[in-house]
């Protein structure tokens, strides 16, 4: 059987009913003309593009470029000599801080720092029982030793103190009262000097010698310790008296040589011998007061303990022997890559020789912003980045510092931040271009409009809205001069203004409606404000329309026609469902 297409079964209706054809041929093309002839029908009234109050956030961001450079780049270098033993890294090699490098040969320090701990720990360990004793004995030995001084001391002076008598008070003394009457009167003031500080001597040796004579070897320690200070102190006034009487001898014998030259010779001599044995018994008292003193302080350190301040100092020198030991071993200073390695094992090393480059894994951006952006940020301020060289990646930073001090080019003042970038990733390397945005100031959860809808009068500010009837007039009808234009054909809208402020439906997509009514001016208070939005103080409230556009009248508007719109009529006009609500505003 012979298949009879659609379009044949069509041609054959027709011709067949040839009027009824041709009335439907007439409607179609009739509906579309008047469809055609309304759409492109010029507005006789203006165009409102509104947007609603919301509740949004407020970014105010600040932007710049600049490059990528790494935050360290350090060339270590030894601080000691040595031959290197061994280079631990390579070029290109990622490091830690405190990896090691290079090392050096440490022998001499390695020692040094053994003696340290050594000494650290004799001087804080508990003293042992015999170390005690002997020290004891010590001590013991010291005091007998400085008895034996004294004893010595005071078997020599009864001579001493008698010749000296002899020579300035007997008859026949070189400088007795006699035979200086025949001395110069500078000649007599020595010798006067001389016989003062004897005088001295010989009335404290009178005293010290009778306290001498109470004490043995058995004495407190205290009583000896007396003792031998006075008889120190005794020999030191002795010593003085000694020296004036040379210093006279020595004048008279050179000032009057034909004075008393039969005992000139042997009393300058006396003097002298008896000068030597003084002062060798002053090194020999002072020998034993600096023992008994140095055991003494042995004894009680091994009795309490070392002294604070001597374990202190000793603790602070192993701390460097320790520091020093540990500059033989190069280490990396912080997280970064291997740069380059001039050395090589077994060469030499001094101080200040580079061992290696080491660049860092930080990665930073130096920006320069102008002084109203500047005064805007601040330390520690999120930063978006993008590379110019890498698609697609979106790194973070913060603000790491902010240079307090301007730069002044050709009038217009500068400041340099520092970007440090936050995102690890191996793509981004020294060199590369950038483009940051950092955020100033962030606020979120407040009711914000579009900026273009702020409208300015001297110091008001204020925004415009329809009012409720003409924006209800626009949800509701189908006359050709009130067409609503929407962002999406899903729009609702409120179905009762009552209560509500002019423009406050419940709209929360930008629309375009015609209105002959002009829209009212509501004055607002607002806050911050970004590229896009302007914070609403008060004057508005969420969900309410503004004005932030204008099409004059007598533009004119093209409706793309559709035959099932004028085959199936103006359904959307009347509430319908379907297709003919579906309608896209073109502005000319």
């Amino acid at each position: 059987m012979k298949k009879i297409s659609v379009f044949a079964k069509i041609k054959k209706w027709m011709s067949t009913h040839k009027l009824i054809s041709f009335v439907i041929i007439v409607v179609v093309i009739g509906g579309g003309y008047y469809t055609y002839k309304k759409a492109t029908a010029a507005s006789t009234s203006p165009q409102y593009v509104l947007s609603p109050a919301r509740i949004g956030s407020i970014i105010q961001t600040v932007t710049g470029s600049g490059q990528v450079s790494s935050e360290n780049q350090l060339d270590v270098t030894s601080e000691v000599s040595g031959k290197i033993l061994a280079v631990n890294v390579v070029v290109g090699q990622h490091v830690r801080r405190g990896d090691l490098l290079v090392s050096i040969d440490s022998h001499d320090a390695a020692i040094s720092l053994e003696s340290a701990r050594i000494a650290y720990a004799k001087l804080v360990q508990p003293a042992k029982a015999d170390d005690i004793t002997n020290s004891e004995n010590s001590l013991t030995k010291a005091y007998s030793d400085g008895f034996n001084a004294v004893s010595s001391i005071y078997l020599e002076l009864p001579a001493i103190m008698t010749g000296l008598k002899d020579i300035l008070y007997s008859q026949t003394g070189y400088l007795s009262d006699q035979n200086s009457t025949s001395l110069t009167q500078t000649g007599r003031v020595y010798r006067n000097t001389a016989g003062i500080s004897f005088d001295k001597t010989v009335n404290q040796y009178q005293l010290d010698l009778e306290k001498y004579k109470l004490l043995t070897r058995s004495s407190a320690t205290s009583s000896i310790d007396e003792l031998i200070d006075n008889t120190y102190n005794l020999t030191k006034m002795l010593a003085v008296a000694l020296q004036n009487l040379q210093s006279a001898v020595n004048f008279v014998t050179i000032s009057q040589p034909e004075y008393q030259t039969s005992g000139a010779v042997t009393t300058a001599a006396n003097v002298v011998t008896w000068s030597n044995q003084i002062n060798n018994d002053i090194s020999s008292l002072l020998s034993a007061k600096n023992t008994i003193t140095s055991t003494r302080s042995s004894l009680k350190e091994l009795r309490t303990g070392a002294e604070d301040l001597d374990i202190q100092s000793q603790r602070l020198s192993l701390q460097q022997a320790e520091e020093n030991y540990a500059k033989y071993f190069v280490r990396a200073p912080f997280d970064g890559v291997v740069g380059r390695i001039p050395v090589s094992v077994y060469g030499q090393a001094g101080a200040s020789t580079v061992m290696a480059t080491i660049i860092g894994d930080q990665k930073i951006a130096n920006i320069s912003l102008n002084e109203v952006d500047a005064a805007k940020v601040q330390t520690g301020q999120t930063v978006n980045i993008t590379f110019d060289a890498i698609d697609g990646l979106n790194a973070a930073g913060t603000i790491g510092q902010v240079d307090l001090v301007g730069t002044v080019t050709q009038g217009v003042v500068s400041y340099n931040v520092r970007v440090i970038i936050t995102t690890a990733d191996t793509r981004i390397k020294p060199g590369m271009s950038l483009n940051v945005s950092i955020v100033t100031k962030e606020k979120d959860g407040v009711l914000v409009v579009p900026s273009s809808a702020i409208k300015t009068q001297g110091n008001r500010k204020y925004v415009e809205v329809l009012p409720a009837s003409a924006i209800a007039q626009n949800s509701s009808s189908s006359n050709a001069s009130s067409t609503m234009r929407m962002a999406s054909s899903s729009s609702t809208f409120a179905t009762s203004t009552n209560n509500r402020p002019a423009g406050a439906f419940a709209q929360t997509r930008t629309m375009t409606v015609s209105s002959s009514i002009a829209p009212t001016q509501v004055v607002v208070t607002t806050g911050d404000t970004d590229d896009t939005n302007t914070e609403i103080l008060s004057g508005l409230e969420s969900g309410q329309l503004v004005v932030t556009r204008t099409i004059a009248a007598g533009s004119t508007t093209t409706t793309a026609p559709s035959i099932l719109n004028t085959l199936g009529g103006n359904r959307g006009a009347t509430g319908g469902t379907g297709s003919g609500g579906a309608t896209r505003a073109i502005t000319r």
